[in-house]
């Protein structure tokens, strides 16, 4: 997982785009770039480096299998000789910076490839394959997803170290996004079959694709695994344990600890970027169903568009279906009044079928339709002996024992007026119900909106006892808070 930048994604890109790293593949001659590039990194040595007259040795076959792609004048198109369209082709991707010149000495030079070039030729490479032979692994993916994050105790901070809580976590969400790429295989595969469905040059071979070849295909491994496997369900339950995990500080401040000692972050972005690996996680599991019901529509487009594609080349396009209706208008006309039975002795009227059985009455008819019994939407009504003012009072004191993150922060700038102020509840004494119930949201957030201004952010933290005892709970203290124990923490004010 990168580390937190304080810049964006494009200022970060910023050298390159400059530089027109990214420029040829936005030009008519793409192909002969990523052809040249592709050459050129596997004839590389060790340190990624090739000769000179090598490299423009490969510049040349590579245009050489080109011969109908047309090259601007900066790429060399004005040169009839293949040799100097190489060299101003060579001079094109020291230009953009594929290529690094490197001499050793007067007589030996060299070309180092880019670093950014490996990265960028294995994208490449990753777009060009559909690797269909991967989807078989979801199904595994998911399960291995569902049993971890679903075992007793597999998020908890009490159980895992900081280094052990990261690598679970990035483990979990190195093969959450498998799982998410794989589904964007699935919707890449049936996008495939519905192109090739639009090209289809007979009703034989649309039915052909439509019942063997999509139904056979890869694709409907994912889509099994999801449908039959009992998949969704876990899937659920799964999310709602990464959910949990999320509004948990402790578990955040023990996956912080190993962020921090893992890759030398602040305290404080160490556990902002915790709280964003749970994010992502979440919404990892959280987006597997949701892609599942967009393929369903893929699938039912598919269906559709087969469906009127075999129409259109069987009664639209298709001469049988014309010829069929004129024999029976002529049979119809020449044999008219006349039975089945009469017809089997008719020259050219050899009936498959000579016993005909009519239907008539109810077993004509078609099946009446169960309906479902309407169902009353309207608003009810209260009845008209209700008390509004009860009402209210009910709502008031409902209201009055909601957590919330106002009445989190208001405890915090009453317990602790300054930024750095700690206080634990060894000390603390919370008497009264209302006090509980503002200690308890302290709790369960980390900010709140300050009351003394409407812009500030009250932020504070917990620091608990259950991190130095985590294997032996008995000795963990308690203290009194309102008639009821409560373990030991201290509560500091961050901001």
């Amino acid at each position: 997982m990168p580390v937190p930048q304080t810049t964006s994604l494009g200022t970060r890109l910023g050298p390159l785009l400059n530089g027109g790293f990214f420029r040829p593949l936005a030009r008519p001659t793409a192909a002969v770039y990523v052809d040249c590039a592709e050459r050129l990194v596997e004839v590389a040595d060790e340190s990624g480096q090739v000769p000179h007259d090598e490299a423009r040795l490969l510049i040349r076959e590579v245009l050489a299998q080109h011969p109908d792609i047309q090259l601007d004048e900066d790429e060399g198109g004005q040169f009839r000789d293949l040799q100097q369209r190489a060299a101003q082709f060579f001079n094109k991707l020291l230009e953009v910076h594929w290529l690094e010149p490197r001499r050793v000495s007067l007589d030996e030079n060299f070309v180092l490839i880019a670093p950014p070039l490996h990265r960028l030729l294995r994208m490449l490479r990753e777009l060009a394959e559909d690797r269909p032979a991967e989807l078989k692994d979801f199904a595994a993916t998911l399960r291995s997803l569902c049993r971890d994050l679903l075992a007793d105790g597999a998020l908890e901070p009490n159980r895992l170290g900081p280094e052990e809580m990261r690598q679970t976590v990035k483990d979990l969400l190195d093969r959450a996004g498998r799982a998410g790429d794989q589904m964007h295989a699935v919707e890449s595969l049936i996008l495939q079959h519905e192109t090739a469905q639009r090209t289809s040059g007979s009703a034989r071979e649309t039915l052909d694709r439509f019942l063997v070849e999509f139904h056979a295909g890869q694709h409907m491994v994912c889509y099994d695994a999801l449908q039959e496997a009992g998949l969704l369900p876990r899937l659920a339950a799964a999310r709602n344990v990464a959910q949990e995990a999320l509004n948990d500080p402790f578990t955040k401040q023990r996956l912080a600890e190993g962020l921090a000692a893992h890759s030398q972050l602040d305290p404080v972005d160490a556990y902002a970027e915790a709280e964003r690996w749970l994010l992502k996680l979440e919404r990892l599991l959280a987006a597997i169903p949701k892609k599942q019901r967009l393929i369903d529509g893929r699938m039912a487009d598919f269906s559709r568009l087969s469906d009127a594609r075999y129409r259109y080349q069987t009664e639209m396009r298709g001469r049988k279906p014309e010829q069929v209706k004129a024999y029976l208008d002529a049979a119809a006309a020449l044999h008219v009044g006349k039975s089945f039975s009469d017809l089997a002795d008719e020259p050219g009227m050899q009936l498959l079928s000579p016993a005909v059985e009519a239907i008539w009455g109810r077993d004509a008819l078609s099946p009446a339709r169960s309906r479902r019994l309407p169902v009353d939407l309207s608003v009810a009504t209260p009845p008209g002996d209700s008390d509004p003012e009860a009402a209210k009072d009910e709502i008031r004191r409902r209201n009055l024992n909601v957590l919330t993150p106002q009445r989190a922060a208001k405890f915090v700038e009453r317990h602790l007026p300054a930024k750095g102020a700690r206080v634990s509840t060894e000390t603390l004494r919370v008497h009264v119900e209302d006090d509980l119930l503002d200690l308890l949201a302290v709790l369960a957030f980390d900010r709140g909106p300050s009351a003394n201004g409407a812009h500030r952010t009250v932020r504070w933290r917990v620091h608990p006892v259950r991190a130095d005892f985590g294997t032996e709970p008995a000795r963990i203290p308690r203290d009194a808070e309102a008639g009821r124990l409560m373990e030991r923490f201290t509560l500091e004010r961050t901001h």
